[in-house]
């Protein structure tokens, strides 16, 4: 019986208040069928009809495999029961698929963790696809920090997952919420964990040191449970569904990661309603940020460093890159010391070369210095004193300089001529000049003299010039006598004199 006509015949029944046989006639139905259906005081049950599977004639057979062998995989069952010419003729897709009603997969039951104040921060890595920097195409990753109680969070993009990069992830997060947990929890990193898991672990000694620098106890999950740190886990998600969903044509440079990190963190996720607390982590934060441990006065090194033998050629590798170095280091050995944003070169303690750091792959960083003194050594050598002199004017006049070396040209003849130019026209304005004649990429001292007459002309100023005798030498021979100022006193006084005299 549908449930459909046992609830008409009710409602005709108790409503209409008909009698069995007017509501058999009006729907056409047994007597019998009223009867029973007024008798039901629930809805009739639906009877699905059951289909005859291929494996129901080998139930039996399969229940006594399993009772000998709980584990036996559907392959090694399907092989035993379609031995003989009786065998199971069906896949091993169909028995699967029984198995699972009577051999479920037992799900793993997750107990939640509660967490004090200040006891634990969990920390992840995540991929967010890939950016162009410069000629070569380069991986994306998020580095996530969670305090486990107030859920205030801190992301940090990154190029690679190094362990430089970890490091200095880690420190900027602690740095960033003003003080360290008692714990630190975190899966399998390569970055912090040589070989082991969980309890086992034997953790990498650098890792130790910046967890002995704060104070904090690591902890290392098993391999494969991501749950024992969910909390983190739950950051990564949200990070790329929430921050980087959508915003592929606003993250064209590694730089739009580094100002959506900062504004996301700060506008969005630290002030939202988090969806387990129901407060705001900046809420629940500021009752955490007093229990956190004070940060060490001095901040940890979170510096890369390498060692390098400089090239013949006064150049060091790093990272697929190449940098320029003075010329009387070549072939010493000496120490890279790399952050984020530069990269500085070490002798015997001392820095010798800085650069900015690059982050494109088989690049040739420069630095005008250094090229210029290479130069120098490979040139002949010109006097001292007037390159010297010229060198100091200024960025401008070492450039112009260093330009002019490397083309076919006498380098003294234009110096000492720019020299004259400056006693003409000013120092001032043939610097003005000389950054022109750098901007336009022109080297030469005409051209520079050529600069400086236009300008003359277009505030219409007069040429300057320093009168020039024939013949040098005459001026040197000549020898004047000191003056002496007592002679225009005698001239002052002899008038007066003449005076008394006449009278």
């Amino acid at each position: 019986m549908k449930v459909a006509l046992w609830a008409e015949i009710r409602r005709l029944s108790e409503m209409e208040e008909l009698s069995a046989r007017a509501i058999a006639q009006k729907l056409q139905c047994s007597r019998r069928t009223v009867v029973a259906a007024l008798a039901l005081s629930q809805p009739p049950a639906s009877k699905a009809s059951r289909r005859t599977r291929l494996v129901d004639p080998y139930v039996d057979q399969i229940q006594a495999l399993l009772v000998k062998h709980p584990q036996l995989s559907a392959v090694r069952i399907h092989e035993e029961i379609s031995r003989g010419p009786n065998g199971f003729a069906g896949s091993a897709i169909s028995l699967r698929r029984y198995l699972r009603t009577i051999r479920p997969t037992p799900g793993r039951v997750y107990q939640e963790v509660h967490y004090d104040p200040a006891q634990a921060m969990q920390i992840d890595w995540g991929e967010c696809g890939r950016v162009q920097v410069g000629s070569t195409s380069r991986k994306v990753s998020v580095f996530v920090a969670v305090l486990c109680y107030s859920r205030m969070i801190y992301i940090e993009f990154t190029l690679s997952q190094r362990k430089g990069e970890f490091y200095r992830s880690l420190a900027n997060a602690i740095t960033f919420f003003g003080g360290s947990p008692r714990q630190v929890i975190f899966d399998n990193l390569k970055t912090a964990v040589l070989n082991g898991s969980g309890r086992h672990a034997c953790l990498h000694p650098e890792f130790l040191a910046l967890c002995g620098y704060f104070c904090l106890q690591p902890i290392a999950c098993e391999v494969r449970d991501p749950e024992s740190k969910g909390i983190t886990e739950a950051g990564v998600r949200y990070v790329k569904r929430n921050a980087l969903a959508g915003r592929s044509e606003e993250l064209q440079r590694f730089e739009d990661y580094l100002e959506l990190a900062t504004y996301w963190r700060d506008n969005i996720a630290n002030v939202r309603l988090h969806e387990t607390t129901r407060e705001r982590p900046i809420d629940r934060f500021s009752q955490e940020r007093s229990l956190l441990r004070r940060l060490p006065e001095i901040p940890f090194d979170t510096d890369e460093i390498a060692s390098a033998i400089v090239s013949p050629m006064a150049r060091i590798e790093f990272e697929g890159n190449r940098y320029s170095m003075p010329p009387q280091f070549a072939r010493k050995a000496v120490t890279i010391r790399a952050n984020r944003d530069e990269l500085r070169v070490l002798y015997e303690g001392h820095e010798v070369a800085r650069h900015p750091r690059c982050y494109d792959r088989h690049q040739l960083i420069l630095q005008p210095a250094h090229r210029l003194e290479a130069l120098a050594l490979r040139q002949r050598a010109q006097p001292d004193g007037l390159a010297q002199e010229f060198n100091a004017w200024g960025p401008a006049a070492r450039e112009f300089h260093l330009q002019l070396r490397q083309r076919p040209v006498k380098t003294t003849l234009h110096l000492r001529r720019l020299v004259e130019l400056a006693l003409v026209y000013g120092r001032t304005e043939v610097l003005a000049a000389l950054a022109r004649t750098v901007e336009l990429k022109t080297y030469d001292a005409a051209y520079v003299e050529n600069l400086l007459m236009a300008e003359r002309r277009r505030r219409q100023l007069p040429s300057p010039t320093l009168p020039t005798p024939q013949r040098r030498e005459l001026i040197e021979e000549i020898e004047l006598d000191p003056a002496d100022p007592g002679f225009y006193d005698r001239f002052c006084q002899e008038p007066q004199e003449d005076i008394h005299d006449e009278t």
